[in-house]
C-alpha cells in the first residue's frame, strides 16, 4: 500500500532491519575525497595502498557506505597532496558523519531513503518536482496526507499517526526554513481530480496550493488533461540542487518496489531538461479550474 511521499509502496521497517542511510555529512565527505583521488590522478587501488587496505574500503568510503575515520582521512588527503585546510575541513566532515539528521526519530516508521530525501531538502537550494497520481507530499495539506496514509489500513493507527507527524514536520522545516529553497513543481491533473478522502479535502488541498503559489512560497503548475501525453512518461520525481559546488545535484525516484537516487551529471541533465519542458508547457496554478 502506498504511503511513502510520491508512488512508493515500501511497508514499514524495524531498525533491526533497516539499512540506515548515510547522513550529509558522510555523503559530502565522500564526494570530496572521489573528487580529490580524481584531480590528483590517483586511482582507488592508490588509495587503498595509502590505507593499508583493501580497495572495497575505498569503495564504500567514496560510495558513501562507510564513514571515513578522521585518520583515514588524514592519510588521504595527504596522498592527494591537499593543503592543510582541505584537510581539516574534511576531517571535521567526518566527525559529523556520526551525526543523524532530525529524522533519525522517525526512522522505526519509515524507509531509510526517505529519510534520507527529507535531510537532504532540508539543505537544497532548490527543489523540482513533478507528481502524476497525487499532490506532492511537500504541499500536501494535514487532512488530504492523513487521507493517503489512511490507505495503508493495515498499518496500526499509532503507526499513521507517526508518519503523519513525519510528512507535516517535513514541510515545517522546509518552508519555515530561514533560508527556504526555490520551489518549483508540475502536478499531472489528474492528481487534481481524482477523489481523496471526502469532497471538501480535496477543495481545501487545490485552495491551499493556490494560496502557497500566490504567496510566492513555490512555482505550481498543472499539466492540463488538454496537454495529451508527454514524452517524459516515466513517472514521479524529484531533483535537488545544492548551493555547494562540492554537493551535486541528485534525482529522487521511487516506485512499488524501490526508490533510487541518480547523481552522475548525465542523469540530472536530462531530468532537468525534462522539468523544463514539463513546466514551459504547464499551466499556472491559478489558471486551474
Amino acid at each position: 500500500m502506498a504511503y511513502g511521499d510520491e508512488s512508493k509502496g515500501h511497508g514499514v521497517m524495524s531498525r533491526s532491519n533497516q539499512v540506515v542511510a548515510p547522513t550529509l555529512a558522510q555523503r559530502r565527505l565522500s564526494e570530496r575525497l572521489r573528487a580529490a583521488r580524481v584531480a590528483a590522478g590517483r586511482s582507488q587501488e592508490d588509495a587503498a595502498t595509502a590505507l593499508d587496505c583493501d580497495v572495497t574500503k575505498i569503495y564504500r568510503i567514496e560510495s558513501g557506505r562507510t564513514a571515513a575515520k578522521p585518520a583515514d582521512v588524514q592519510a588521504l588527503g595527504f596522498t592527494y597532496g591537499l593543503d592543510r585546510k582541505s584537510i581539516d575541513d574534511m576531517v571535521l566532515l567526518s566527525r559529523g558523519a556520526k551525526t543523524r539528521g532530525w529524522t533519525d526519530n522517525y526512522l522505526d516508521m519509515i524507509p531509510s531513503d526517505l529519510s534520507m530525501l527529507a535531510d537532504l531538502e532540508a539543505n537544497a537550494c532548490t527543489i523540482l518536482s513533478y507528481s502524476v497520481e497525487k499532490v506532492p507530499g511537500l504541499l500536501q495539506t494535514e487532512d488530504y496526507a492523513r487521507s493517503v496514509i489512511d490507505l495503508a489500513d493495515e498499518l496500526p493507527s499509532a503507526k499513521r499517526e507517526s508518519l503523519l507527524r513525519f510528512r507535516l514536520e517535513r514541510q515545517e522545516r522546509l518552508l519555515d526554513r530561514e533560508s527556504a529553497p526555490r520551489l518549483g513543481f508540475v502536478i499531472h491533473e489528474a492528481a487534481l481530480r481524482v477523489a481523496v478522502g471526502s469532497r471538501s479535502v480535496l477543495s481545501g488541498q487545490i485552495s491551499s496550493l493556490r494560496e502557497l503559489d500566490s504567496d510566492d512560497v513555490a512555482d505550481i503548475r498543472v499539466w492540463p488533461f488538454s496537454a495529451g501525453l508527454h514524452r517524459w512518461m516515466s513517472g514521479a520525481f524529484i531533483l535537488l540542487e545544492f548551493a555547494s559546488r562540492n554537493e551535486p545535484s541528485v534525482v529522487y525516484t521511487e516506485n512499488q518496489v524501490a526508490a533510487h537516487y541518480l547523481e552522475s551529471r548525465e542523469q540530472v541533465s536530462r531530468f532537468a531538461s525534462m522539468f523544463q519542458d514539463l513546466r514551459n508547457r504547464s499551466i499556472p496554478m491559478k489558471e486551474f479550474a
